[in-house]
């Protein structure tokens, strides 16, 4: 079983066999206004992020934040993504795998507009993919329970806004 590293509480919960530990994950508004991610109502390391989503461990659990930086603070988003794929590979049992950027064809970026709509044309057109990591864990190996961890960086040409997001998924 795979195993966080030491001051990592977050994660060596979402690492630990069973669900029972899971009822502790949490979200909390902080005194900026901001989403920090939580264990029995204390701040992890994950903190300030634009918006979150929790999903119960009931059928699963996944855990997801985004950290918003507005046009021209590409800098700040990089550095930002930096610091948070730092933090992670302090306290993963192996650091995240960097993943290469999809690129699509023209011709499968229409093929894809033809079966998703217009939308989705102007979203694969618009969006850059800047970084992005995964890594995979097991964590239940009876009931082939693993943890999954996404994080990318991404930016819409659109407007010029960036987007760091970090997804922790287990099943």
């Amino acid at each position: 079983m795979a195993e966080a590293k030491a001051g990592c509480e977050l994660i060596e919960v979402m690492l630990a066999k069973g669900d029972a530990r899971l009822r502790g994950v949490g979200l909390a508004v902080n005194a900026r206004g901001l989403l920090d991610m939580t264990l029995d109502g204390k701040p992890s390391a994950f903190r300030d992020a634009s918006a979150c989503n929790l999903d119960s461990p009931t059928d699963g659990f996944d855990l997801d934040c985004d950290w918003d930086h507005p046009a021209g603070e590409d800098e700040a988003a990089e550095r930002d993504f930096a610091r948070l794929t730092g933090r992670l590979n302090a306290c993963l049992p192996t650091p995240l795998k960097e993943v290469a950027p999809v690129v699509y064809t023209e011709a499968q970026i229409k093929e894809l507009a033809a079966k998703y709509g217009p939308s989705f044309e102007e979203h694969l057109r618009a969006n850059k993919d800047l970084g992005q990591f995964r890594a995979s864990y097991p964590v239940d190996e009876d009931n082939d329970v693993s943890l999954d961890v996404d994080l990318a960086l991404d930016r819409d040409d659109r407007n010029g806004k960036l987007q760091i997001s970090l997804t922790f998924s287990r099943y």
